[in-house]
């Protein structure tokens, strides 16, 4: 289509959606810049009296009125009880209105429709034939014809995947990974790594662990417990073992889950078996059954 003008009805507490409009008229929407030899007033636009040559779309939300206010097309003036089957006769009715919240379901016809702000983590686009056309792109079909391939896009963001993720499963500290995207199974958080049985005991966990297979991070570093907990929180590791001076004290490895629901003492010398155990407690609790 050319850049002539469009006019959209529909109920006015509805918004137009402007790709199923584009999609409609099958061309790029903006908003008209009106002059006045295009015979249309601003503020008072309705359906009947319209000049001719513009293209009139009505929406679906209009279909059953049988008495509304719609403009005159004259400056202060309205047209009071209205009815389009009377007063425009037969019509044709699209949808072109934007979803809202407690709108009609088309599926089961109540009112159930409900509207959340979400994240887009991947998304597919037809591209049709226009590259493979603009590259001489072709093959040879069963009935011996060369044509040109039908070409899609598909893709997802790891970076919106992410933050879809952190947005439901998070607290006030940090991001709670599911064990199954973690880029961690475990976070070892040695205190106090100067005192060199913790520093004994801390190393041994973790090279116990990688042995055993399991992804590790370890923590070393000579700073304070709030610190270094407050920075495992922020990466999120799901399972967390602390090493220090009061567990040794108790012959015991610290062993807690990042959104604090489990907590539990294992023994230093026997700990895999319940760490490995409890990784797949977890894998299997996200995992949905056949």
């Amino acid at each position: 289509m050319d850049d002539s003008l469009v006019i959209a009805f529909l109920r006015g507490d509805l918004e137009v959606n402007e790709t199923k409009l584009r999609n409609l008229i099958g061309a790029e929407v903006h908003a008209a810049t009106v002059t006045p030899d295009m015979g249309i007033c601003p503020g008072f636009i309705g359906p009947k009296g319209l000049p001719k040559g513009i293209t009139v779309v009505y929406d679906e939300s209009l279909k059953t009125l049988n008495s509304f206010v719609a403009g005159a097309n004259k400056p202060n003036y309205h047209y009071k009880g209205m009815n389009m089957a009377r007063d425009l006769g037969e019509v044709r009715y699209d949808s072109i209105a934007k979803a809202t919240a407690g709108g009609i379901c088309p599926e089961c016809g109540k009112h159930s429709i409900t509207v959340s702000r979400g994240i887009e983590v991947g998304n597919i686009f037809q591209l049709g034939t226009k590259y493979t056309e603009s590259m001489n792109m072709q093959y040879l079909d069963s009935d011996n014809t060369l044509k040109y391939p039908i070409m899609g896009c598909y893709g997802i963001g790891v970076g919106r995947l992410m933050a879809s993720v952190c947005q439901v499963s998070r607290d006030d500290y940090g991001p709670i990974w599911p064990i199954t995207i973690a880029p961690w199974q475990v976070e070892v958080c040695a205190l106090r790594v100067a005192d060199e049985n913790v520093r004994r005991v801390a190393d041994k966990v973790y090279e116990d662990l990688k042995k055993a297979g399991v992804e590790v991070i370890y923590d070393d570093r000579n700073i304070s417990a709030g610190v270094m907990f407050s920075d495992a929180d922020l990466l999120g590791v799901p399972l967390r073992i602390v090493v220090s001076p009061k567990t040794l004290e108790r012959n015991a490895l610290e062993f807690v889950t990042r959104d604090k629901s489990f907590k539990a003492d294992l023994s230093p010398d026997s700990f895999v078996d319940d760490v490995k155990a409890k990784i797949n407690e977890m894998i299997a609790a996200l995992t949905p059954e056949d």
